[in-house]
């Protein structure tokens, strides 16, 4: 003990401070390293299940922000497009009646050649969309007899739209129904100055083959009943639409004045 003190005494002071911090420079680098493995785990565990909002396939066990597809821990894909609505012409619209199948659809339209009154003329779409047609137009009114194509496709070239249906047990029910619907929607400012309220016909088809159908210039609806909803729409979606805007006009079609099996 002696001999340490007499040591201290005699050694300078830097001498001392170069032992005391020797003594300590283990217990500082353990410290160091220790930080940083906790570091690096910490890196590693982010890159593995984050977010990937570029729009790909999310990494394993993420999400993928922008909808896409992502792969879950097991290996399993999972489709982040699983919750998007989807819509199609088939289904009517927005709040129809779900019992009832209504078809809307968009049609290349044929040349609209006039041909002679009355004769047969074969249309590429069931009910006609567009074509040839007779160069005389039916009236805008409801009929309680088949009209002949030729008429009333000419009304389709005006921009006016026909309602059809095909009722081998008869309906007056249900075209009272559609005629009440038609006469509820605001009128046509493009007809009233002529006298007419909505360019429509109104027609039995026995060519059809479904119940209801409803055409304008390059566009049908088919339904199995009335979904007055869909109606409207169609309706409301596709007046004024043909090739020449004509609004009112017309003869009114008769069963007395037509030549026998016109059309046929």
């Amino acid at each position: 003990m002696q001999i340490f003190e007499r040591l201290l005494r005699r050694a300078p002071i830097s001498a001392f401070v170069y032992i005391s911090v020797s003594a300590f420079a283990p217990l500082t680098a353990c410290s160091s390293s220790d930080s940083d493995d906790s570091s690096n785990a910490a890196d590693t565990t982010g890159s593995s299940g984050g977010n990937d909002s570029s729009g790909g396939d999310g990494g394993s066990g993420g999400s993928d922000a922008s909808g896409g597809n992502g792969t879950s821990n097991d290996g399993t894909s999972s489709s982040g497009n699983a919750g998007m609505a989807s819509s199609g012409a088939t289904g009517g619209a927005a709040g129809a009646d779900q019992g009832c199948s209504v078809d809307v659809a968009s049609h290349e339209p044929d040349e609209g050649l006039h041909v002679t009154e009355c004769s047969h003329i074969d249309y590429s779409t069931n009910p006609p969309s567009s074509g040839k047609h007779y160069d005389v137009w039916a009236a805008y009114q409801t009929y309680d007899f088949p009209v002949p194509r030729g008429y009333w496709v000419h009304a389709l070239e005006h921009g006016g739209v026909v309602i059809s249906y095909n009722c081998p047990d008869g309906c007056a029910d249900e075209v009272a129904q559609v005629e009440s619907l038609i006469a509820s929607l605001p009128a046509d400012p493009r007809c009233t100055p002529v006298g007419l309220d909505h360019q429509v016909i109104i027609t039995p088809d026995p060519l059809l083959d479904t119940r209801w159908a409803m055409s304008s210039w390059g566009k049908t609806l088919r339904a199995s009943c009335i979904d007055e909803a869909a109606f409207q729409e169609f309706y409301e979606s596709n007046t004024a639409f043909g090739p020449e805007d004509i609004c009112g006009g017309g003869r009114v079609i008769t069963e007395e004045t037509l030549a026998p099996n016109c059309g046929e």
